[in-house]
């Protein structure tokens, strides 16, 4: 394996050196008050020649698996900066949150306190999260906001539905973006808010409120992110867009800076082997009467809690409710340290159903995005599996860093089973590590409508 160093190689000039020819320097502009920049982010090489390197989030619940707390936390402080940019008070909780995040220490009595707490927005608004990382941070910031609409964008051909609009994010692992919205939500939308996990270049900013106004003319645009990373050049180019389109955009970051690629050829990695075997678990199936009629070309069906299909602010309020219906299924006991895993573009579910869960629990959620993993001391992605996402078109998933963790349960939260045989490799594989129980939020259908 290659060396890979990922500590800065000079603290005063923030220069990372991720391997022998593939050197950043990263120059942090600000941060929100209290955070440190090594509570937002690491860095770690991409498998993609497109963009070779990516910041890695200890707080999304994505590649690293993370405390619900803290990812939960990481929406509320986005929707704070949100609420006093709109004039509005700011959330009553943050200083508490900004000091578990960085501290690393979550505290679930503070977090469900500071859910509780939710603003109205002057304006009618609809929030837009980004597929698949920030699907979760999404949901969770607008978890905050009453009177309002939520849906995140997906990369799932939905069987018989015409996608509201359709961009593309160019440096992506799966680069088509598709909103299905529904009817009437965004023309009547008088602001729309897009949340992300990192701005690296703003040209997916760009295509994304390009598309939207070339559809759904005159709205006010506000974009919300942990990072920002846009230089002085790349920002007049927003600039540029808005003005001509004579249309609003303000961005909000928790973090802002920029980088530099000074040396820029990462290595080729061994082709990863996908997983094998065969598990010995069947999934526990919650009968749900809000399942959705829509069905994925390859016969998944959906739930409409996640707001791919759009979601108010009235409906998300039954999260509650589902959270105790799913947590009333499980199986003998939870764990001391239980480990949720949700897949794909499923993530806030899975962070609300492990809030609810005793003990010390940790979310991570499966991605298609690689990442070279390596042993090195300071690198954040240690070791890694691959697999076929179940009921899809050959599409690879990955999991990091599972050998590292403390666990002595895990649950396997999907949104749908088509097939039971296709997830068994991925049952066989969590098996080593812990007992599973897989939870499938709507029943196993065969049939494909």
């Amino acid at each position: 394996m290659c060396s890979i160093i990922s500590e800065p190689t000079s603290s005063r000039n923030n220069y990372y050196k991720l391997w022998e020819q593939l050197e950043l320097s990263v120059a942090i502009h600000r941060t929100y008050k209290g955070l440190s920049p090594d509570s937002l982010f690491s860095m770690a090489l991409r498998v993609n020649k497109k963009r070779q390197f990516l910041f890695v989030s200890p707080l999304l619940a994505k590649h690293l698996a993370v405390h619900p707390a803290l990812a939960l936390g990481t929406g509320t402080l986005l929707a704070s900066l949100l609420m006093e940019d709109a004039g509005l008070p700011a959330h009553p909780h943050a200083p508490e949150i900004v000091q578990m995040i960085e501290t690393g220490v979550p505290d679930v009595k503070k977090i469900r306190k500071a859910l509780d707490y939710k603003s109205i927005l002057p304006e009618k608004t609809v929030f837009i999260g980004m597929a698949e990382t920030a699907t979760g941070l999404g949901h969770a910031v607008f978890h905050h906001f009453d009177k309002a609409v939520y849906v995140h964008t997906t990369r799932e051909e939905i069987s018989g539905l015409t996608p509201s609009f359709v961009f593309e994010e160019e440096h992506s692992h799966a680069t088509s973006h598709k909103v299905y919205a529904p009817e009437g939500v965004l023309e009547d939308a008088e602001m729309i808010v897009l949340v992300d996990d990192e701005i690296s270049t703003g040209n997916t900013l760009l295509n994304l409120v390009s598309a939207l106004d070339g559809q759904f003319p005159g709205k006010t645009y506000k974009s919300l992110s942990i990072l920002d990373w846009r230089n002085e050049k790349q920002q007049q180019k927003i600039g540029e867009m808005a003005a001509e389109r004579s249309i609003r955009l303000d961005v909000l970051s928790l973090m802002s800076g920029e980088f530099d690629l000074i040396h820029g050829s990462s290595p080729d990695e061994p082709e990863l082997a996908s997983l094998a075997g065969t598990g010995s678990v069947a999934p526990v199936q919650i009968k749900d009467p809000g399942i959705l009629l829509h069905r994925s070309k390859t016969g998944q069906r959906y739930v409409p809690l996640t707001g791919r299909f759009g979601l108010t602010s009235g409906e998300h309020r039954g999260i509650d409710a589902w959270t105790e219906k799913v947590v009333s299924t499980l199986q003998g006991s939870t764990g001391k340290k239980p480990l949720v895993i949700g897949v794909g573009e499923n993530m806030y579910l899975p962070l609300r159903f492990a809030l609810a869960l005793d003990g010390n629990p940790l979310v991570q959620t499966t991605t298609r995005s690689p990442i070279f993993a390596s042993d090195t001391e300071g690198y954040p992605i240690k070791e890694k599996v691959k697999f076929k996402l179940p009921d899809a078109h050959g599409v690879d998933q990955y999991l990091y860093n599972l050998n590292g963790l403390e666990i002595d349960k895990i649950y396997l939260v999907s949104e749908s089973v088509v097939d039971a045989d296709l997830w068994q490799p991925l049952i066989a594989c969590l098996q080593k590590k812990a007992p599973v129980e897989w939870i499938s939020l709507t029943e196993t259908k065969g049939e494909i409508l």
